[in-house]
């Protein structure tokens, strides 16, 4: 297919060409140029297009699918959006995907890579979005003559020049997404795009989210204290003159911070159960039971959890009921055993070797497990939710946290990158095209951001807006529980960091054990 894209060249050559002996040279620009060359691509390649053409953007669109008719489309409100997205150039060659399968063909396939939709924010300015993909999701569009707007199920094919696509820059993915191939600057793009559906309030979805899971994990003690005061008495008794209940249920792990939960009963012997969401609330196929890719594609989720149950039950035992445990502030420090969920199951970050071996096999392990260091009143990189849940659980004893985006990654989420380091100096290569998140983190620091946790858990949820105010201000994503799997090379280490999408809340589970002189 390669020759469709010399097709496109030739044909630029051409008009520029002809073009210099009816105008001066300088008369046309370089978008005007290719505006025409694309149009020539098309006429020769897809003439049933003709009459799909976007002024707004100087792009063409192949409807696939029209979606659900009844369902509101996107441009009716700022929301956020999942959509699926695979990017060629005119060849056909894949520079981009979110499909586990098509990362497989192309040899860019990562078992640590998180093979779902994008979720990105598409308001009324363009903030975080590739802006023809934001174009064909935000804006009517003129099919065949007719008005349409995107909506759930939209499947759509975009061909896009240079100016609505890459731009000025190589395009090409990263952390797993990327194709077997990068798209040269100033080139057009084909891209299929699928929308999966649109939330106007994430941090509303992922609290329904948190309780959908503590529910059926357990169940959720409920908020306010008269109603704690009535719930069992399981397990009952006072530390340093406050009630504690260990039973099987999610406490508010501090009753001054929202969407943050302890299972103190927690053990690896009670199987989790990631699919709890209502049928009507899913967006897409297997977005609470991830599915997809080498081995969590090839096994159930619950047969992969049972084989991480075994081993972890194996090493560590089922651990010290937590009213026997001593506290972790009785020593100085301890040793943190980790597991990072995503709400579908999705494995983000272990330190616990055996675990690695499951959800990595085939994949050889270079580096030793090594406990993390949590120490008492110590300086913490952690994110929020290991600093405020961590001095209330037990040595010797399993935790787990459920935690909201707001006590974790928040609206930025972290980029899934796959870097690069030789002798010392790492470098690292972010997408060009996708990768935005740092850059709207920044747009949302002060206002939006701030303002949907405001709301949502001040004046509209729980009353805690003054504690959030001040608190979500400023950047401290960091990548502490990010993957570092390397390379058995010498001078160069590859480095892959697992994608956590904006308003994800996380999983912790988690196993204390005393620090060994």
């Amino acid at each position: 297919m390669k020759f469709i894209s010399r097709i496109f060249c030739v044909v630029c050559a051409s008009l520029m060409l002809s073009l210099v002996s009816c105008v001066e040279s300088n008369e046309l620009t370089f978008d005007e140029i290719e505006t025409i060359a694309l149009k020539a691509w098309m006429e020769l390649n897809r003439p049933d297009l003709l009459d799909s053409y976007q002024p707004m953007g100087g792009y063409y669109v192949e409807l696939l699918d029209e979606g659900c008719p009844d369902s509101l489309p996107v441009r009716h409100s700022d929301a956020w959006v999942r959509f699926d997205v695979t990017c060629r150039d005119l060849a056909g060659n894949i520079v981009l995907t979110r499909s586990d399968e098509y990362a497989r063909l192309q040899n860019s396939y990562t078992d640590h890579t998180h093979y779902v939709p994008f979720f990105l924010y598409c308001g009324e300015e363009n903030t975080s979005m590739p802006e023809g993909t934001y174009m064909s999701i935000r804006n009517k569009l003129n099919i065949h003559g007719e008005e349409y707007a995107a909506r759930y199920g939209s499947k759509m094919r975009l061909y896009l020049p240079s100016s609505v696509a890459a731009g000025d820059k190589t395009m090409g993915g990263d952390g797993g997404y990327e194709g077997q191939y990068e798209l040269d600057a100033k080139r057009p793009m084909i891209v299929e795009v699928q929308v999966w559906g649109h939330i106007n309030n994430p941090v509303a979805y992922e609290d329904q989210w948190i309780k959908s899971f503590a529910e059926v994990n357990g169940g959720l003690v409920a908020e306010d204290k008269a109603a704690e005061e009535s719930a069992s008495k399981m397990n009952e008794r006072l530390e340093n003159g406050e009630k504690v209940t260990y039973d099987d249920k999610w406490h508010l792990a501090v009753d001054t911070i929202a969407a943050l939960y302890i299972n103190y009963n927690y053990t690896p012997r009670k199987r989790l159960n990631f699919d709890c969401l209502r049928e009507d609330t899913l967006l897409y196929k297997g977005q609470t039971e991830y599915s997809r890719g080498k081995i969590y594609g090839t096994k159930s989720l619950d047969a992969i959890n049972e084989e991480i149950d075994r081993v972890l039950i194996k090493r560590f035992g089922e651990g010290v009921k937590p009213e026997k445990a001593e506290s972790i502030d009785s020593v100085y420090s301890a040793n943190i055993w980790y597991i990072t969920r995503l709400m579908d199951g999705f494995i983000v970050d272990t330190n616990i070797r055996e675990v690695k071996e499951i959800i990595y096999a085939g994949e050889e392990i270079t580096t030793e497990d090594e406990a993390l260091d949590f120490t008492v009143d110590g300086d913490s990189s952690y994110v929020d939710a290991w600093t405020y849940a961590l001095p209330q659980m037990k040595l010797g004893a399993w935790n787990a946290i459920l935690t909201g985006s707001s006590n974790a990654y928040g609206a930025t989420g972290v980029s899934g990158t796959t870097s690069s380091s030789s002798s010392s100096s790492e470098v690292q290569d972010y997408l060009d095209y996708y990768n935005y998140y740092n850059y709207y983190n920044s747009y949302y620091g002060n206002s939006y951001y701030n303002n949907y946790y405001n709301n949502y858990y001040g004046y509209g949820g729980y009353g805690y807006g003054d504690y959030y105010n001040n608190y979500y201000d400023s950047y401290y994503y960091n990548n502490y529980y990010n993957n570092s799997y390397y390379t058995d090379s010498s001078t160069t280490t590859t480095t892959i960091t697992s994608e956590i999408q904006p308003y994800q809340p996380l999983l912790f589970q988690i196993f204390i054990e005393k620090r060994k002189l």
